[in-house]
C-alpha cells in the first residue's frame, strides 16, 4: 500500500498528537476539564486540516491507478449511490452495535473485567466499519481513503470521543492504568515511523502491527 507524502508530514502527526493528549488526560483523569481541552483540540484539528487541504497541491497520479481509472466503468447515479451509501452506513452501525451490546454482555456475565472487553470486543465492534472500509479502499486503489480513515478515526475518537465523555462525566475523573496507555501511545507511534519509512506499508511491516497489538493484550488482563 503506498500513502501520499503529505500523509506522513501531516494527518498521522495529528493523530498520534490526538492520541497522546487524551492518554494524559486518561491517566491523570478524565474529566470536565479534559474534555474541555479535547474539544478545543478537535476544533483546532479540523482547522489544520481544512488549511493543509487547501494550500496543499495536488500528488501525482501513481500510472497503475491512472491505468486503473481509465478502464472504470463510468459513474453511476447519484441519487442511486447515495442511497446506497446510507443503507450500506445503517447495515454496519446495526451490526456494529448487535455485536457490541450482546459480547460486552456475554463478557460481563462470564466475569471478565470492563477494561479486558473495552480493549477486545468492544474495540472490535466499534472498528468493524473501519476494516470494513477500508479492506474495499484498498481493493479500489483508493489508498488515500484508507490511510485517512484509519488515522481520521484515531484522531477523532481521541479528542472528539474523549471531549464528549469527559464533559458528560457525572462521576468524576475516570482514569486509566499507566501500561495501557503508554502501550496505545507507543503502537501510534510504530504507524506513524511504518508510514513514514518509504510512504509505503508493506506485509512484513503490517504483521508487525498485529503482533504489537497482540502484545498489548497481556497488559490489560
Amino acid at each position: 500500500m503506498v500513502v501520499r507524502s503529505s500523509v506522513p508530514r501531516v494527518e498521522a502527526p495529528l493523530s498520534v498528537a490526538g492520541v497522546t493528549l487524551f492518554a494524559a488526560f486518561a491517566l491523570i483523569g478524565l474529566g470536565r476539564t479534559g474534555g474541555v481541552v479535547l474539544g478545543a483540540a478537535f476544533v483546532a484539528a479540523l482547522v489544520l486540516l481544512v488549511r493543509f487541504a487547501r494550500v496543499r497541491p495536488a500528488d501525482p497520479m501513481p500510472a497503475e491507478v491512472g491505468d486503473f481509472l481509465d478502464h472504470a466503468t463510468p459513474v453511476p447515479h447519484l441519487g442511486r449511490e447515495t442511497l446506497r451509501v446510507i443503507a450500506g452506513l445503517a447495515g454496519t452501525l446495526i451490526g456494529a452495535e448487535l455485536l457490541v451490546v450482546n459480547a460486552a454482555a456475554a463478557a460481563q456475565r462470564a466475569g471478565v473485567p470492563q477494561a479486558v472487553v473495552g480493549f477486545t470486543l468492544v474495540a472490535l465492534g466499534t472498528s468493524m466499519p473501519e476494516l470494513v472500509t477500508s479492506i474495499q479502499a484498498q481493493r479500489r486503489r483508493n489508498a488515500d481513503l484508507l490511510v485517512g480513515n484509519l488515522l481520521g478515526s484515531n484522531l477523532f475518537n481521541s479528542v472528539a470521543g474523549g471531549a464528549l465523555v469527559g464533559l458528560a462525566s457525572r462521576d468524576g475523573p475516570a482514569r486509566l492504568g499507566y501500561p495501557v496507555l503508554a502501550a496505545m501511545v507507543a503502537i501510534s507511534l510504530l504507524t506513524w515511523l511504518v508510514l513514514y519509512r518509504g510512504y509505503r506499508v508493506s506485509r512484513v511491516e503490517a504483521v508487525a502491527l498485529l503482533v504489537a497489538y497482540a502484545l498489548t493484550l497481556p497488559l490489560i488482563l
